[in-house]
């Protein structure tokens, strides 16, 4: 698809374009990236009951709460790997699994240390999910709440700064979507090669899968490296959690924002949907070691979501294949409210289906694997195309 056809699909797409140029400063500061200001905002009020932000840019996130030392006493057991036992994986049944992806990667520190991962948000994004835990200004990609521009130097900079103070092992560019500004990825991998922490650092990526088409029209018009995701596949310590938003057409725009003022489907955004399984192969294609996650998804189109994605890239997409039960928090609270919605209706709706889809994916993976659901590792798993 051209860059032009898919930026003039729809007017919220139109300022794609401007917005990266936003979020790269190559309107203002050059090769420095636009990054969220999380000091006063709802967000950065969730941040703070668990850790305190750093320089009001930066945080660190505790990836599974479940390694804390009150909950393996109730494990009772010393945690090795996910799929230690089952009794393990019932406790982290909810958790983020991105220690293992670095763990059984890098091999080379304790699970545990790979627990606590410095982050930086990128502040722009393209879609507009009203369960997001990101406060709508600081995905704006305009220059305004106290945001700046950084260079990656500058942000592995604070990385190994925070490094003195405590065991930090990951590093995770996050957003808004930071794809928009997807050489990001490849620069903050060579400045850990560049002084020599790769071995010991693992970088996690994120994408919401709706970038594969732009990605490539950047590369034809030169404005990124020639083959950056073949480049940035080069590199083993990396990974990449894959966002696919709801599980068919309907589920993925309301899922992602897209609607009418009626609160209906806007199918002018239906190409969308497709060009989630687009992205993901081009990261398949690329050696990417890349980890869906389905968000809110529909029970009743769950299983043929999973039959499609077998099909294209073997049965093992569906042991890859995660789901994440969704919380709602303060900015989510706060844009269900402003649109007079009830956040606690909305939150009973997403542990339902969330309830009906674990119950499903546990059938497939015992049918044709003859374990539980989310009681093997996904670090090793390989995708390919059939």
């Amino acid at each position: 698809m051209d860059l032009k056809k898919w930026v003039s699909r729809n007017q919220k797409l139109r300022d794609i374009l401007i917005r990266k140029e936003l979020i790269k400063g190559t309107l203002n500061s050059r090769n420095k990236y636009l990054l969220a200001n999380f000091s006063g905002t709802a967000q950065g009020k969730d941040i703070e009951k668990r850790t305190a932000l750093i320089n009001d840019f930066f945080r660190i996130k505790i990836n599974v709460k479940a390694f804390s030392e009150a909950e393996m006493k109730k494990i009772g057991k010393n945690l090795v790997d996910f799929s230690n036992s089952q009794e393990v994986s019932n406790a982290l049944r909810d958790e983020f699994d991105m220690p293992e992806w670095a763990y059984l990667t890098m091999k080379n520190r304790p699970l545990v240390d790979y627990n606590n991962v410095l982050i930086y948000q990128l502040k722009g994004c393209n879609i507009f999910c009203p369960w997001c835990y990101v406060d709508d200004i600081n995905k704006n990609s305009k220059k305004d709440n106290n945001s700046d521009y950084f260079s990656i130097s500058e942000i592995v900079d604070v990385f190994q700064e925070e490094r003195k103070k405590q065991p930090l092992y990951m590093i995770r560019p996050s957003g808004g979507e930071p794809t928009l500004a997807v050489e990001q990825w490849l620069e903050v991998l060579r400045e850990l090669e560049k002084r020599g922490i790769e071995k010991e650092v693992y970088m996690q990526g994120d994408t919401n899968l709706t970038t594969g088409h732009f990605i490539e029209s950047l590369e034809k018009t030169n404005q990124i490296e020639k083959n950056i995701l073949n480049k940035i596949g080069s590199y083993k310590n990396f990974g990449v959690l894959c966002s696919f938003k709801g599980t068919d057409e309907k589920s993925f725009l309301k899922a992602c924002g897209l609607v009418k003022k009626d609160g209906t489907p806007n199918k002018g955004y239906s190409f969308l949907e497709k060009e989630q399984w687009h992205s993901f192969e081009k990261l398949i294609r690329t050696g990417i070691d890349a980890y869906p996650f389905i968000y809110d998804p529909n029970p009743e189109s769950l299983e043929s979501f999973i039959e499609k994605g077998m099909k294209k890239f073997s049965e093992n997409f569906l042991l890859k294949t995660r789901m994440f039960k969704l919380k709602l928090y303060g900015p989510e609270k706060e844009r269900y409210q402003k649109q007079g919605k009830n956040p606690e209706n909305e939150q009973t709706r997403l542990n339902e289906d969330y309830e009906k889809s674990y119950e499903i994916l546990d059938n497939l993976v015992q049918k044709r694997f003859g374990i539980p659901y989310g009681s093997t590792s996904r670090a090793g798993i390989k995708l390919e195309l059939k």
